[in-house]
C-alpha cells in the first residue's frame, strides 16, 4: 500500500506543487498540500517542504493564504483564476489564487514534520508567513470580538455541500448571479457531487465578494453566510498550539498566541456545545443561532482537545457507537459517516452528505487517541486503511460497500495511508 501511495503522489505531481487529483482537481489546494506534504515527507522531504512553499507563494500581502493556488497549469476547472477577479483587492500576491481561504491545517502539519524530522531552519523561513496568516484570521474574521473565527463561504469549511449548511443556503437568495458551467462533472458523477442549486449559492456568494473587492470588513458586513464553523475554529486552535510550539523554540515571542488561544478556549464550549443533546453545533452567526445539525465535525473538538472528558464520553458512547448515527448496522459497514445518518436526504456517495472521507477518519481518530479511546481510534484507522486497500485511494468511500467515489487517485488519501502506516504498526 505504501508503494501504491507514493505512486499516487509522484503521478500527481507537476513540478511546483502536488495536484489534489489527476483530472478533478489540477490545481493547488491548501489544506490538501499541508497533506500531501506530510506524506512526502517520509520519503522526500525537500519535495515536502517544496509543496509548503508553493502554497505560501500565494498568500496575500494582509496574510491571507488562498484555498486554491494556481500556477499558471491550463485546465477545465470551474471556477478559473480570472473568475475570482481578485485584482480589485490591494493585497493579492502576483500568482492568482481564488479570493478566500479554508482550514489552517499548515502549521500542524509542520510541527508534525519537525517532530519526526527536525526543520529548524525551513521553520525559520515560513513561520513568519504562518504567523501572518493566523493574525489575519484573528484580526479579520473575528466578527464578534469571541475570538472564534467567522468562514464566508461553504468551501472555507472544507465540506462544501454538507447538512449543516442547508438551511442557511435557503436564506440566500442567489439572483443576479452570471451563467456559469460547472467543471466537476466532468470526471465524477453527478450523484457525487454537489445539486445544481447549492452549486448556484456557491457562485453566488463569490460574485458578492468580487463587488466588495474582498474587503474583509465589508464581506462581514454583507455576507449572506457567516459562520463559526467547530471544524475551522478547532483545526484553528490546534495550529495555534502547534505554532506557539515552534515559534517557542525559535526563541520567538509568543504572547500574540498566547492570546489567541485564550480567547478560542475561553468561547468554544460556551458558543458551540449544546448539552441536551451532547453535541458541538456550528453557529449561524448571521442570524445569530446554533445549526442543529449532526455531522462528523461534532468530533472534531476532540482533535483540538477543546473538550471536556464528560463531553468526549458523551460524544463517543451516545453517537460514535450509536447505529442511529454513526455506529455501524446491518447496511452501514464502515466509519465515519461525514453526516449522521438519521439526518433527511442522508446519501452515501453524495460528496459531503454521507460519504466516509480519509482525512475526518484520521482527524476524528487523533482526537480520540488523545482522550485515551485506544479502540474508537484504531476502528476509524482499520476502516479507512480497508477502504483504500479495497477501492484504491479515492475522495471518498460509500459506508455502505466501500466503494469508491469521487476523484480517482486522490493524493491525501494517498498521503494519509502513508502517514498511518509509517507512524503506527
Amino acid at each position: 500500500m505504501i508503494a501504491a501511495a507514493k505512486k499516487v503522489l509522484r503521478e500527481n505531481d507537476v513540478g511546483v506543487f502536488t495536484r489534489p487529483g489527476p483530472k478533478q482537481y489540477p490545481h493547488q489546494w491548501n489544506w490538501d498540500s499541508a497533506l500531501i506534504a506530510l506524506g512526502l515527507s517520509h520519503f522526500d522531504l525537500e519535495r515536502a517542504l517544496l509543496e509548503v512553499r508553493s502554497l505560501l507563494a500565494g498568500q496575500w500581502r494582509d496574510g491571507m493564504l488562498p484555498h486554491v493556488v494556481y500556477h499558471g497549469v491550463k485546465s477545465d476547472y470551474f471556477p478559473d483564476p480570472g473568475y475570482w477577479r481578485i485584482t480589485g483587492s490591494p493585497h493579492t500576491p502576483k500568482t492568482p489564487t481564488s479570493g478566500i481561504t479554508q482550514p489552517p491545517l499548515l502549521a500542524s502539519i509542520i510541527y508534525r514534520i519537525h517532530q519526526r524530522q527536525p526543520i529548524l531552519e525551513f521553520i525559520r523561513e515560513v513561520y513568519p508567513a504562518l504567523l501572518h496568516w493566523h493574525r489575519w484570521l484573528h484580526e479579520k474574521r473575528d466578527a464578534d470580538g469571541t475570538g472564534l473565527v467567522c468562514i464566508i463561504h461553504p468551501w472555507e469549511s472544507g465540506t462544501d455541500d454538507s447538512p449543516r449548511w442547508l438551511e442557511l443556503l435557503k436564506s440566500v437568495e442567489a439572483v443576479g448571479t452570471v451563467d456559469f458551467n460547472r467543471g466537476d462533472t466532468r470526471y465524477v458523477d453527478a450523484t457525487e457531487r454537489p445539486f445544481q442549486h447549492d452549486y448556484q449559492h456557491f457562485i453566488y456568494l463569490i460574485d458578492l465578494f468580487r463587488k466588495h473587492n474582498y474587503d474583509q470588513k465589508a464581506l462581514i458586513e454583507n455576507s449572506p453566510f457567516l459562520v463559526q464553523d467547530v471544524l475551522f475554529n478547532s483545526i484553528l486552535y490546534r495550529a495555534n498550539l502547534d505554532l506557539k510550539s515552534l515559534g517557542v523554540e525559535l526563541g520567538e515571542d509568543t504572547s500574540e498566541i498566547n492570546g489567541w488561544l485564550a480567547c478560542i478556549q475561553d468561547g468554544f464550549i460556551k458558543r458551540f456545545w449544546d448539552e441536551e443533546q451532547g453535541l458541538f453545533y456550528d453557529y449561524d452567526l448571521r442570524h445569530q443561532r446554533p445549526i442543529r445539525v449532526s455531522t462528523g465535525v461534532i468530533f472534531l473538538p476532540l482533535y483540538a482537545s477543546l473538550a471536556t472528558r464528560q463531553q468526549a464520553e458523551r460524544l463517543v458512547q451516545d453517537h460514535f457507537h450509536d447505529p442511529v448515527h454513526y455506529g455501524v448496522d446491518k447496511v452501514v459497514r464502515y466509519r465515519l459517516t461525514s453526516a449522521s445518518k438519521s439526518l433527511p436526504g442522508w446519501d452515501a456517495r453524495r460528496y459531503w452528505r454521507g460519504p466516509v472521507w480519509i482525512l475526518l477518519n484520521w482527524l476524528v481518530s487523533e482526537g480520540m487517541r488523545d482522550y485515551g479511546f485506544e479502540r474508537e481510534a484504531e476502528l476509524l484507522r482499520g476502516d479507512a486503511l480497508q477502504l483504500m486497500d479495497t477501492s484504491g485511494f479515492r475522495e471518498y468511500y460509500d459506508a455502505r460497500d466501500g466503494s469508491g467515489c469521487g476523484s480517482e487517485g486522490f493524493s491525501w488519501s494517498a498521503a494519509l495511508a502513508i502517514e498511518w502506516l509509517q507512524t503506527r504498526n
